[in-house]
Formats: C-alpha cells, structure tokens, sequence
C-alpha cells in the first residue's frame, strides 16, 4: 500500500511546503489557494478580526468637540460635557458593543481623557414626574441647578451604525442577587435605552453644611460635585477598582455613597463629607498651557474638608 503522505506529514510536522514534491503536494497546494480565496472574500467583506477592531475603536475614539451653550461658568442643558472623577483621575465612558442584557451596555472611568464619542455626554432635562421637592423650585432657564432633575445621555454619533434603538442614557438598578456591578458587588450602572425613573439624577453641593443653602444655586463647571441617583439614592461612584475590556484596563463604575460613620447630634449639622469616589466634575473645556478652564469658583471650597 502506497502512503500519500509522509511521515511527517502524518505526524503533524509542516516543515516542507507544497514547493517541494513530497508527499500530496498538489492537495496541499489546493488548500493553500482555498485559504488565500477566504482571507481575500473575508477582506472585500470587511469581515478580518483585525478590520473589524480597527473600524470599532475608530469609531468610539471618534473626535468630539465639547460644545457649551454659553461661557459664564455653567453647566447648560444641551452642553456636551465630560464627566471626570476624582478618585480615578479618568472619565466617564459608555461601550454599545459590550451589551449587557438587551436594552443595556456597560459604563466605565476611562484613562483616555480626550474629547471623544465614547467619553462625551449630553445634559437633558427630566420631563416626567418628579417628587415634592421640584415644587419648591420652578427653574425656567437652560442652567442646571442643585438640586434639579437631569439625565445624561450618551453621545448620538456612539449608537449610529450600530444595531441598538435610541440614545443610552445613564442608569443605576437596585442591588439584587441577580444584579450587581461586576467586580465590587455593589449598584450596577449602566447605559440603557429607556428613558425612565432609573436614569434621573440629582446635583448635590458637595459641602453637606451648605448642601440646603446652595439648592436652586446654578451649578458651576469643572467644579466638583455630586450626583445622587433619585431611585436609589446611591450616588455615582467609582473606584480604583480594575475592568478589562477591548480597550484595556480601565475601572469600573457603581453606585455607592462613601460617606464617614460618625455619631449624629440633635441639631448639630452632618460634617462629614463625600469621598473622591463620590466627587464628579462636569468638564466643559480642556485646559490650555495658558491657564485652568473657566469656573465660576463655587465649587472651589468644596474639594477641601
């Protein structure tokens, strides 16, 4: 019986390519002009592991401008802001291509700091109902104040192009057994699609001394302050704590209230004031080599304990 291969061919062994008549050499060659038709269809297609990456993350590193409504020092609805948190010294960022379920994708403070789809959001007004304290106030203008109802919606250019209905708009869920953050087990936050109780968030002054006095005050930009998640009343957190994505290392972002245990005393204010992890910037302009982005100074005090 005649053996059509070699025996290192049987064995595994590719050392000797279809160039050298040993073995099935015209089988090999056959396969080998198989294998260059795929990778060429494959490529026409845009199908390759490699094209498909390279589209994804041009896609989400896409430039973005943030565009303010209006250089007073304040946060604007409509103005396309960065978040950036204290603690990690990293932004807020969305991911549409890392679903959670099927209305929802992951969130996380990102490295990257420059202006882009994936770490850009827009500030919307909370139309539907609220609770008692939206009575006390009746804000008319396009300012945000503390105290007042928002949603941060993600950037329209991120969802274009990719099977996913509507705008992600930040949201926290209750803790449960089967719904929690990835790594520290704590409020998931997400991006989901719809617009509802979950997605609403409140800005706090970051003083609890003067966190009574300054509602109804317009909230400063690149400042630092809070924001409480109305459902929950968790406030927006994140920590050093490691998630591994296509992007790299960046860390994951829950909702949690890092506040010191101390003894309260009748009529005697809480002092205690919220940790870096609770600590959010509305960033409207990247500082330049001439100076820091323009504020309006009342946050200034409240990084300081």
């Amino acid at each position: 019986m005649e053996f059509l291969y070699t025996r290192q061919q049987m064995e595994g062994f590719k050392g000797y390519q279809s160039k050298v008549k040993i073995g099935n050499w015209s089988e090999d060659l056959e396969l080998e002009a198989a294998k260059l038709k795929a990778y060429l269809l494959k490529k026409e297609r845009g199908e390759l592991k490699c094209t498909q990456a390279e589209d994804r993350f041009a896609h989400a590193l896409q430039p973005a401008a943030l565009q303010p409504k209006s250089n007073d020092g304040y946060v604007h609805f409509g103005d396309v802001v960065m978040l950036f948190n204290q603690a990690t010294d990293g932004c807020l960022a969305c991911d549409p291509q890392e679903p959670l379920t099927e209305s929802t994708f992951a969130t996380t403070s990102t490295w990257y700091t420059e202006p882009c789809s994936r770490n850009t959001f827009h500030i919307q007004r909370w139309e539907g109902r609220g609770d008692k304290k939206d009575a006390m106030f009746d804000f008319r203008d396009d300012i945000v104040h503390f105290g007042q109802k928002i949603q941060i919606v993600s950037n329209p250019s991120l969802v274009q192009g990719i099977n996913w209905g509507g705008k992600g708009h930040l949201a926290c869920f209750p803790r449960t057994p089967t719904s929690f953050s990835r790594y520290s087990r704590n409020q998931e936050v997400v991006m989901q699609a719809e617009s509802n109780w979950a997605s609403v968030w409140e800005v706090q002054y970051l003083d609890p001394q003067f966190k009574m006095e300054m509602e109804g005050q317009a909230v400063p930009s690149n400042a630092p302050v809070a924001l409480l998640h109305c459902g929950t009343h968790q406030h927006l957190a994140s920590d050093v704590v490691k998630y591994r994505n296509d992007f790299g290392t960046e860390y994951e972002v829950f909702g949690k209230s890092f506040t010191d245990v101390v003894k309260g005393q009748l009529g005697v204010r809480e002092r205690s004031m919220l940790g870096d992890c609770n600590r959010w910037c509305f960033v409207t302009s990247i500082p330049t080599d001439d100076g820091p982005p323009p504020s309006s100074g009342l946050g200034e005090g409240s990084a300081q304990e």
